[in-house]
């Protein structure tokens, strides 16, 4: 998005579509490696937003269905996540429930692992660390060290938490500027920089860190975290559950176990999970004339076209051919990725 001289870069996205593929792909471009997977059956249409300006990044996410988020956080940034709105299932991050009134993701060496449930709105924000640490020192905030943020969260400070969350829903809002209208872009940059960053720092409540989500949960989240990648990388193979087990290496009982208290559910589930999504996100990329649901399917991990077709259709609301023939007719997500691409 280009602008005028002299005046502040403002990059605004709204995006809303019923494939995490779609917006997996979309945030990539955006600069987020995260990915998404849906854990709940049924059709989730979704939202994306993002706003970007003088140094701090908003991206603010909602599911209609239960959706797990993971990945690497961007470097050189201060990342937190904060919820918007509570509904009555909490979220949870590296598999605890999440209270709304917690800060949580400042540790830049632990992965995004965050499941969001339907409705749920949260923010994330993301802010270069220059500017970061340089704002904390004017506001006299010596007690804030970057060792600190290894315990990944910090409760809210009770007085500035409403005004902070009203400030991120304020940001989002677009002030339906003109093209080019040099006052609206500089509006929204000294709201994210003088009024919203502020209010962020001082809402850290240093004497009561919250270190509940930090270690005694390390080594199951770690035994997940192997098997989700293994699971990736195999994806065609027909693995058991003692491949699994074997390959993390830890007992069955345990792995079954750290599945249950991590996501809820049993590791094979999480797998056709895992397996699903990637379909769906193939089947929405193919081009007319270049794949068919067979082959995909096959590709997939899944040895039966009908059993896959049955479990597609319970988990996502239509069946494969139903989202392979929209792709075709619309040449799958090409034209509106281009989109995003100018706006990244």
């Amino acid at each position: 998005m280009a602008a005028s001289a002299g005046a502040p870069l403002v990059r605004r996205l709204r995006i809303e579509h019923d494939d995490l593929g779609f917006l997996e792909e979309t945030a990539r471009l955006l600069g987020f490696s995260s990915r998404m997977l849906q854990l709940e059956a049924g059709t989730n249409p979704s939202r994306l937003e993002l706003v970007d300006a003088g140094g701090i990044s908003l991206l603010r996410l909602q599911f209609s269905r239960r959706t797990f988020i993971c990945g690497p956080k961007p470097p050189a940034r201060v990342f937190c996540n904060i919820t918007l709105q509570p509904v009555p299932e909490p979220p949870r991050v590296h598999g605890r429930d999440l209270d709304a009134e917690t800060l949580v993701g400042f540790d830049p060496q632990r992965e995004i692992h965050f499941q969001a449930p339907a409705a749920h709105r949260f923010a994330a924000v993301l802010v270069e660390e220059r500017l970061f640490w340089q704002t904390a020192a004017l506001l006299g905030r010596r007690d804030l060290d970057p060792d600190l943020f290894s315990s990944n969260a910090f409760r809210l400070n009770p007085a500035c938490s409403a005004d902070l969350r009203r400030l991120l829903c304020q940001a989002f809002r677009d002030p339906q500027a003109r093209p080019g209208d040099f006052a609206a872009r500089t509006v929204t940059t000294r709201l994210m920089r003088d009024d919203l960053l502020p209010l962020l720092i001082a809402a850290i409540e240093t004497p009561h860190c919250h270190h509940g989500l930090a270690g005694s949960r390390s080594e199951r989240l770690l035994i997940t975290r192997l098997s989700r990648q293994l699971m990736e990388e195999r994806l065609a193979d027909p693995l058991t559950l003692r491949d699994l087990y074997s390959a993390v290496p830890t007992s069955r009982r345990t792995l079954v176990y750290a599945f249950d208290e991590v996501f809820g559910m049993a590791p094979m589930r999480f797998l056709r999970l895992q397996r699903l999504q990637a379909a769906r996100h193939a089947l929405a990329l193919a081009e007319p004339g270049t794949a068919t649901v067979t082959a995909i399917a096959q590709r997939c991990g899944f040895a039966s076209g009908s059993h896959f077709s049955r479990v597609y259709r319970e988990h996502f609301g239509e069946t494969p051919a139903q989202t392979l023939a929209y792709s075709q007719k619309h040449s799958g997500w090409s034209g509106a990725l281009r989109v995003a691409q100018r706006l990244a």
